[in-house]
């Protein structure tokens, strides 16, 4: 018989684009906790399925603030009170000097987080390979430098989830003098975490918006695996430590937006471990790699 060649598109060749929106507001100290326990074997299986993996990981600001500054320095901030550290979840915070090592970047909604501070954070530099704001394969310490950019802390402001998504994506963001200069590329497959332990209240744009900008983005919705860890009951504020009830129907503003993608999984903040929901997503990745033809 004479050889077609391979019958599979040609797929994600291994590239893949791990974007994650942590809210870090004041319930989010568990479900960070959760997530950096999920995370190895998360990252394990997609190298293991995925031939030549080739990543890179961003976790956003989801509030386009500095916490340091806003917690710890200014006002009636905690190092007036600590000093010279912001306090006993932060100890490792240097008061009047971690201010002056913070950049623009650090206070750009969207923007590659790198220096999260105040209460529960990393409170440290992250020292990237290249001076990225993001984590690319061949980082000398994958697993460490992804506790330093996703232990965002629990003292940030109200979250703008999508809104931080489609800044993040956004081509300003993106371009080569951008926060995330770099990061998104066109022949990579996308995969977006959304984890939060409440509902969408911060952001300006619908979901239909946020779609349109992460396909813009992309050009394919088939390009993109979208990976949502929240609250399974529609405008409930139920913080995984304190979970009382059975669970609802719903999950509210997020299933509107994941919804319109033919790859997505959804996972519940009140469940012990993100560990299952991870597992999926890696499932739904090989699937997406099957199908995606990159631009």
């Amino acid at each position: 018989m004479v050889d077609f060649g391979p019958v599979q598109p040609p797929g994600c060749k291994g590239k893949v684009d791990l974007l994650f929106v942590i809210s870090r507001q004041g319930t989010m100290q568990t479900e960070q906790t959760q997530l950096l326990a999920s995370f190895p074997g998360f990252i394990d299986t997609i190298e293991q399925k995925l031939e030549g993996f080739d990543v890179h990981i961003m976790t956003a600001n989801p509030d386009g603030r500095w916490p340091g500054e806003d917690v710890c320095e200014t006002g009636s901030g905690l190092c007036k009170t600590y000093y010279p550290n912001c306090g006993p979840t932060a100890q490792d915070y240097q008061c009047g000097i971690y201010p002056d090592l913070k950049t623009k970047c650090d206070k750009v909604l969207g923007a590659g987080l790198t220096f999260n501070t105040g209460g529960g954070a990393a409170n440290k530099l992250c020292d990237l390979q290249d001076g990225k704001r993001y984590i690319m394969s061949g980082e000398p310490d994958m697993l460490g430098a992804f506790e330093c950019i996703a232990k965002v802390g629990a003292s940030g402001g109200t979250a703008a989830m999508g809104d931080a998504m489609i800044a993040a994506l956004s081509p300003a963001l993106n371009q080569p003098d951008g926060c995330n200069a770099g990061f998104l590329r066109k022949d990579a497959l996308l995969v977006v975490a959304l984890i939060t332990d409440f509902n969408d209240v911060g952001s300006k744009s619908y979901a239909k918006q946020q779609y349109e900008a992460i396909v813009a983005a992309k050009g394919d919705p088939g390009a993109v695996v979208m990976l949502a860890v929240v609250p399974n009951a529609p405008g409930e504020f139920e913080p995984a430590e304190k979970c009382d009830y059975e669970g609802g129907d719903s999950y509210g503003i997020f299933e509107d937006l994941l919804s319109r993608f033919p790859y997505k999984v959804f996972g519940d903040t009140c469940t012990p471990s993100f560990a299952p929901f991870f597992d999926q997503a890696t499932g739904k990745i090989s699937e997406a790699c099957g199908s995606f033809i990159p631009q």
